[in-house]
């Protein structure tokens, strides 16, 4: 996995915090076992490559911390460190590379709508209106993401976010669906109109800021082929997930009723 590839498959978490709560070596191992468990390709394993992308908060600093420090974060053969280009970490376990994560932010908007910038770290403020938000992540050379979470999408910033699929061309804007959504609970409505009207859907875990979340990590992702540089994985990430000829396959399981159920109240509450 150490040189450069060509045409590979990447099995990714589009949506992974690790928060400080989480024991940060178990949310590492859980990211790479579960997309690693969720493979659909028939491809040969070296060239099957795990990414979480990094959502953080406002209030989440692991990339950053990661910079600042310069310091390998290890834990028995477990091991983060910079990787080979700006935005990237590589995750390795005896020495091998086991996969990459890739810096981003999660901003909330004016209307409370989350907003996802992958592939590079910005500093975009919270409380901008949507429209904006989107175009400063596009302007900093991040994809931008508008993630889907329960109760978001309706009434007033339903519209909203209607009236954003219906006046944007696909490509502008990415989609989010997350491993929250319940199995039983259908694919929301404007989620499949955007579809119709070409624009593409990635999925990813969102895991919630308590501890044991972390094992929910990598359970929900995506697989796509593409021409992915391991000597740039930021760069070529971003190319990949831009490029309209991509293709972007969900994999792994979303929550069950009841998990849902459990992991939503408990977060309500908090």
């Amino acid at each position: 996995m150490e040189n450069a590839l060509t045409q590979s498959t990447l099995v990714v978490d589009g949506h992974v915090h690790i928060y400080p709560q989480y024991p940060w070596a178990d949310a590492v191992k859980a990211l790479i076992r579960n997309l690693t468990a969720a493979i659909r390709t028939t491809e040969s394993p070296p060239h099957v490559i795990p990414l979480g992308l990094l959502t953080e908060s406002k209030a989440t600093r692991f990339y950053q911390n990661m910079m600042e420090t310069g310091i390998p974060l290890t834990e028995g053969s477990l091991q983060v460190e910079a990787g080979p280009d700006t935005d990237s970490l590589i995750i390795r376990e005896d020495g091998t590379v086991k996969g990459y994560l890739i810096a981003g932010r999660q901003i909330v908007t004016l209307e409370k709508l989350e907003v996802l910038a992958l592939g590079k770290d910005l500093s975009i403020f919270n409380g901008l209106p949507l429209t904006d938000t989107l175009q400063a992540i596009t302007a900093q050379g991040a994809v931008p993401v508008l993630s889907w979470s329960p109760g978001k999408w309706f009434f007033g910033r339903g519209k909203l976010v209607q009236s954003l699929i219906n006046t944007h061309t696909p490509g502008s804007f990415l989609l989010g669906d997350i491993g929250l959504r319940p199995t039983l609970w259908p694919l929301p409505r404007l989620m499949k109109m955007a579809g119709q009207r070409g624009f593409k859907t990635i999925c990813g875990s969102d895991s919630l800021p308590f501890p044991g979340e972390e094992c929910w990590i990598g359970r929900t992702g995506f697989e796509i082929t593409g021409n992915f540089n391991a000597l740039k994985p930021a760069t070529s990430l971003r190319a990949i997930l831009t490029n309209p000829s991509s293709t972007f396959i969900p994999i792994g399981q979303r929550s069950s009723l009841i998990a849902f159920a459990h992991r939503w109240g408990r977060n309500q509450m908090k």
